[in-house]
């Protein structure tokens, strides 16, 4: 049975956790959800586990996101996997992704890279240059599309361990580098102990950069309002939601 949440409760709960943990007032930022298609998730995506876990940060995005709203973009292997799925609100998250991605996605069932789609989170935001015109565009002075700046925190769900590790690597220590107001808050969902150790070592690396295991994921989403913005809200993140 699909999970459906009161919002305004579950919100007002979010909110007491971060005035509790000394976030008096919750910044504006804007959320992205990116999901991994990976064939070794599938089974999570049809049973509609994955969309459970979806639901439950819809009040993070109501708390957060200006426009009240989650950009949820799936992803497996090679950049041509990166997709834009669309909006997640209030009115559409009850089995929006048993309707919008399982089996309509690109990359769907294919490998798991990570680099292409935390780019492609930070282009929508910003803090990126989008793709640069090609030779038409460029005869016709077109120039690569700058799009405002906006601070974002990006949560990235995935089953296993990724291939790109360099590149992956590179994508976050330039972004630390540039400055970019973005959280990355990476979701790693498995029952194998280590499974992630790649996303614990970022995660130690990178100051913009956490990691959450979940080893039960039908247990994690079943939690309370407060055990699991407990969960979520790690301390590095509390840290960066109140600069």
């Amino acid at each position: 049975m699909a999970l459906t949440l009161n919002l305004q409760k579950s919100q007002a709960s979010l909110q007491l956790c971060l005035q509790k943990a000394g976030v008096t007032k919750p910044p504006v930022v804007d959320m992205a959800f990116l999901l991994d298609v990976s064939g070794s998730f599938e089974d999570e995506h049809r049973e509609g586990i994955t969309n459970d876990l979806l639901t439950r940060l819809v009040p993070w995005g109501l708390t957060f996101d200006p426009d009240k709203k989650l950009d949820v973009i799936t992803f497996s292997h090679t950049a041509a996997s990166v997709f834009e799925v669309g909006a997640v609100k209030a009115d559409n998250y009850q089995g929006y992704i048993g309707r919008e991605i399982v089996a309509k996605v690109p990359g769907w069932c294919g490998g798991t890279d990570y680099s292409y789609a935390l780019e492609q989170a930070l282009r929508g935001f910003g803090w990126l240059k989008g793709a640069e015109p090609g030779l038409l565009g460029k005869l016709f002075g077109r120039k690569a599309e700058v799009k405002e700046k906006k601070r974002s925190l990006v949560v990235m769900v995935t089953d296993g361990e990724n291939n790109d590790h360099a590149r992956t690597r590179q994508v976050l220590r330039d972004s630390q580098q540039r400055g970019d107001e973005v959280y990355f808050l990476f979701l790693g969902i498995s029952n194998q102990p280590g499974q992630f150790g790649f996303l614990e070592a970022i995660g130690d690396e990178f100051d913009n950069t956490g990691f959450l295991a979940v080893t039960n994921l039908r247990r994690f989403v079943a939690q309370s309002d407060d055990e699991l913005n407990q969960s979520l809200l790690l301390p590095e993140l509390l840290t960066w939601l109140k600069r």
